[in-house]
């Protein structure tokens, strides 16, 4: 009888992945995370910092993302490998230094970590939300945890169980967004510009909007993160990721749009489920119910991705033993690594239980803790594509980022650099907690990591997932 025992990933090929995900599995993963971590959880902070120039947020932040999503692509083409960001960038700086390439990949990871179990947190809020929209006697502090754990425990079922219910509810998710954008626009097609103070904020309110809607944007890399377990990765991880991206931007600026038209930005701005505070304006009654409905499946989904993302990360640098050895162990009957599955769903719980400190508040640090890293690592994977054609321009890409001069990508200079800007416009309790992170990590790369890292370069890692 076939063991049950989770076993140690080897170079062997014990412990293997399953390559369970196709294109669309994966675009919906990318869909899925990104809809309920954006539109229906940020909306609201969003909303008090542009006011009725909300759309113009999602404009900003929807090209920075896209430019910085064409470097994550490229290296996804090069090394398609679990723990997305954390490969780039052990490869693509440690032809300068192997330490640098080391400590960069062990930043990526721990911010990776950092920005996606907070983001769950914050997600998971958000589902409670518009759930006690619907049921109002349950409260977001049983709601949230609740939803963490069950979440938690669909991941641990296997990888194409996960794939299949993802990707159900991200049709859905992306026909409710069409339709709250479509109902709204046509209410009031003129609405934002009707408003005497387009901008209340000034622009500084409208880059502040741009750094929280980039928490809904910077959950795509939840699919480059699973390259081990996509089928033909090379072409479909680039391919799903920059689709699924194009896709959510423009639902992100026609939704921002039609919800300021529909509903006054300030009642917006403090309300827990302002897209169905929106469609009530429209469509009282049975219309805000049914977008609540549907905002449950994308916050849920959100969490998905969150969670399948930051397990991946610390599986990626624990057969490495950059970090315990154990959280890269992966179940033989599931062929899930169970053990950084459930690490990362008992932070992701905990983030959660900040519910308890009210929800505004709760919602502005995870979400200002999780941007920080999102940023960060934005302007990280820019610099590492621009850094593999410098010192490596031998490597032939399957997707290669447009517009080079002198085979430099011009636009990764500029997004890396509009990158460190948004930077700017975070606030102060969450750059301290990203930057004491960093600290941290680079910290525990010296004192523990260093020495303990048992490298595999490209070949060893082709070997191990062949």
């Amino acid at each position: 009888m076939k063991s049950e025992v989770s076993v140690p990933v080897s170079v062997s090929g014990h412990g293997k992945l399953n390559r369970g995900l196709g294109f669309v599995d994966l675009w919906s993963v990318g869909v899925g995370a990104l809809i309920g971590g954006g539109i229906f959880t940020v909306i609201g902070p969003a909303v008090a910092q542009a006011g009725p120039a909300l759309f113009v947020a999602f404009l900003i932040a929807g090209a920075i993302a896209i430019l910085s999503c064409m470097s994550y692509a490229e290296l996804a083409s090069i090394w398609p490998y679990e723990g997305a960001s954390y490969a780039y960038s052990k490869f693509a700086f440690t032809p300068i230094h192997k330490d640098l390439g080391k400590l960069m990949a062990l930043w990526c990871s721990g911010l990776y970590f950092l920005s996606f179990a907070f983001a769950a947190g914050a997600v998971n809020l958000g589902f409670a939300g518009y759930f006690n929209y619907i049921f109002p006697s349950l409260p977001t502090t049983v709601v949230a945890p609740a939803i963490s754990i069950a979440i938690t425990g669909l991941l641990l079922m296997g990888i194409k169980a996960t794939g299949k219910i993802n990707t159900f509810f991200s049709i859905i998710q992306v026909v409710s967004l069409f339709a709250i954008a479509i109902i709204t626009i046509f209410h009031n097609p003129t609405g934002p510009f009707k408003i005497a103070e387009f901008l209340p904020n000034g622009w500084t309110g409208v880059f502040a909007a741009t750094a929280l809607i980039a928490f809904g944007q910077m959950q795509v890399e939840a699919v480059l993160t699973l390259g081990e377990e996509a089928k033909n990765p090379r072409r479909n991880l680039p391919l799903a990721q920059i689709s699924a991206l194009v896709t959510v931007v423009i639902l992100y600026c026609l939704t921002g749009f039609g919800v300021v038209s529909a509903a006054d930005p300030a009642l917006l701005a403090t309300s827990t489920a302002p897209l169905s505070l929106a469609v009530e304006t429209v469509l009282p009654g049975v219309g805000a119910v049914l977008i609540a409905i549907a905002a449950l499946t994308a916050t849920g989904t959100s969490t998905v991705g969150c969670l399948l993302g930051s397990s991946r990360m610390l599986f990626a640098a624990a057969r490495e033993k950059a970090v315990p050895q154990v959280l890269g162990q992966v179940s033989a009957k599931t062929q899930v690594p169970v053990y950084a599955t459930l690490f990362t769903g008992v932070i992701a719980l905990g983030a959660t239980l900040m519910s308890t400190m009210g929800y505004g508040k709760a919602i502005s640090i995870a979400v200002g803790a999780a941007v920080f890293s999102n940023w960060l690592m934005m302007a990280i994977m820019n610099i590492a594509v621009i850094a593999v054609r410098i010192k490596q321009p031998h490597i032939k890409a399957q997707f290669r980022y447009p517009l080079n001069v002198n085979n430099i990508p011009v636009l990764a200079i500029f997004a890396a650099i509009a990158s460190f800007w948004i930077l700017t416009y975070i606030d102060t309790i969450p750059l301290i907690i990203g930057i004491s992170w960093l600290v941290l990590i680079t910290a525990f790369y010296f004192l523990y990591s260093r020495t303990r890292w048992d490298y595999l370069d490209e070949e060893a890692m082709e070997k191990l997932v062949e």
